[in-house]
């Protein structure tokens, strides 16, 4: 049985690229996807998926507020942070309990990128 994930990215075109790669590379099912903050924590509850992938910046509710909201209520999730912010922000999701990071630009077309990320993705698991 494949493992599940939630994407959640306030870009539509980033979306179609993510879930192409985990469904595509890494043979996951994506459950869900969704815009905002608002959808990461409903779209959790709703799923319960093995890993939920967030951007950080995004309307209505962030990704680090909205991943404070799904440990709250799910203190074992997975949290991948896919996002172009770097530093302080990115420091305090990883020290609040998000298992990973992408940073933006996703590059797919880079087969050492793809590597990482898949490695990436084997960390959180093992």
């Amino acid at each position: 049985m494949p493992k599940t994930v939630v994407i959640v990215d306030d870009s539509k075109f980033l979306i179609k690229k993510i879930v192409a790669f985990f469904e595509n590379e890494v043979k996951y099912e994506v459950v869900a996807q969704g815009y905002d903050g608002n959808d990461a924590v409903a779209l959790y509850r709703k799923h319960q998926p093995d890993l939920i992938a967030l951007d950080i910046t995004m309307p209505n509710k962030d990704g680090q507020q909205a991943m404070e909201e799904i440990f709250a209520e799910f203190p074992s999730a997975n949290i991948l942070i896919i996002s172009a912010v770097r530093g302080d922000t990115v420091l305090e999701c990883m020290d609040s309990g998000a298992k990973g990071y992408i940073e933006k630009p996703l590059r797919f077309t880079d087969p050492e990128f793809i590597q990482d990320f898949k490695e990436t993705l084997d960390e959180i698991f093992t």
